[in-house]
């Protein structure tokens, strides 16, 4: 209901470009999502760009544009929300597991209110890769290896991020079999390449380089630094007080840092994670260390706002917090209403948050 009112407001100064509620569609599948529907609709000889964007979640439109009324659109847009209601139903599932019905039902609330939640429900693979992220992290949690390798694989094929999941996976792995001994289930681990893997394969048949996907971020100025090093970089972009390049650094460099600070929140003070969740911190840790390593078409860390929310252990940790009734108050009504501001940026299409 949020997405469908904010997006009504941020139409009606755009004069129509589009009649009727399609308009409202359209803008909502800006930036990336016209690449994924794309490549969905005419595959990957569209340019040296576009074996950037992993194959999975347009496949995936693909197949539903064939069964679905509507075009590429309709079926990005369809895909997208309902991994959108499985990310939130397995992230439910792991906090409740791991601290409780009440931090799962905060940390699902915070998480569809996150100021840059709203990409879970267009046309962009976060929901699709963060339900695939999350369901490999649980399933491994639950001791469901061979699931969670194959989770791990299909998200490694939505995102390279996907190889992350090794390193907790296999943290978690180490601390079950510490007593019991390893098993034959330690190759499940194995299982979560072989999606970045099977992609190289198909880039080598249909594109003559099985690293065409690699090569291809250097069309979108994609390049990491040292650890830490975007920092520096985005503070070097920031110029007047208002100028796009410097509300661009703030946000994606302030998420970043609130990120940061509630991760360290997870190791130490009153809501210090067990010894046997090292896992979740890995999982975040890695996620934002690599955001903070990363530039993209000359923009330090552009795009870290959204991927933020990958790192589930800082939801975890802000849920927990919640738990004080004027903490959970402040986090609903700041996350809502951010939400509804980079919603109207997104639509109006500036590249502030894209």
């Amino acid at each position: 209901m949020l997405h469908l009112a904010v997006s009504a407001l941020a139409w009606l100064p755009r004069g129509g470009d589009h009649p009727g509620v399609w308009a409202t569609v359209l803008d909502w599948n800006s930036w990336d999502a016209g690449h994924y529907v794309r490549i969905a609709e005419s595959g990957y000889h569209l340019g040296p760009g576009f074996p950037a964007f992993f194959p999975l979640y347009p496949l995936l439109i693909h197949v539903v544009n064939a069964v679905v009324p509507g075009d590429g659109v309709v079926a990005a847009l369809l895909v997208a929300n309902l991994a959108a209601i499985g990310a939130l139903a397995v992230l439910h599932r792991l906090a409740e597991h791991e601290f409780g019905p009440r931090v799962a039902q905060r940390a699902t609330w915070y998480l569809a209110a996150f100021p840059m939640g709203f990409f879970l429900f267009i046309g962009y693979n976060e929901s699709l890769f963060l339900l695939l992220a999350v369901g490999a992290l649980y399933a491994g949690r639950r001791g469901h290896w061979w699931l969670a390798g194959a989770l791990g694989a299909l998200s490694s094929a939505t995102r390279l991020f996907g190889l992350l999941l090794i390193a907790p996976l296999a943290v978690e792995y180490v601390r079950q079999r510490t007593l019991k001994g390893i098993r034959a289930d330690v190759l499940a681990l194995a299982l979560v390449p072989l999606g970045v893997v099977a992609y190289s394969v198909y880039c080598a048949i249909e594109l003559g380089n099985p690293l065409a996907f690699s090569i291809a971020q250097d069309q979108w100025g994609r390049r990491y630094t040292f650890p830490g090093g975007a920092w520096i970089t985005a503070w070097q972009q920031m110029s007047g007080p208002l100028a796009p390049a410097t509300l661009g650094a703030l946000v994606d460099a302030g998420t970043t840092l609130v990120a940061v600070v509630l991760l360290v929140l997870a190791v130490a003070g009153p809501w210090k994670f067990r010894r046997d969740q090292l896992y979740l911190v890995v999982h975040a840790g890695l996620t934002l260390v690599l955001l903070m390593s990363t530039e993209v078409g000359g923009r330090s860390m552009q795009s870290a706002a959204r991927y933020s929310m990958e790192a589930v252990a800082v939801l975890l940790v802000l849920a927990r917090a919640g738990a004080r009734p004027m903490v959970d108050r402040v986090v609903l009504v700041t996350g809502v209403s951010l939400h509804a501001v980079f919603l109207v940026v997104f639509m109006s299409g500036k590249f502030l948050v894209a």
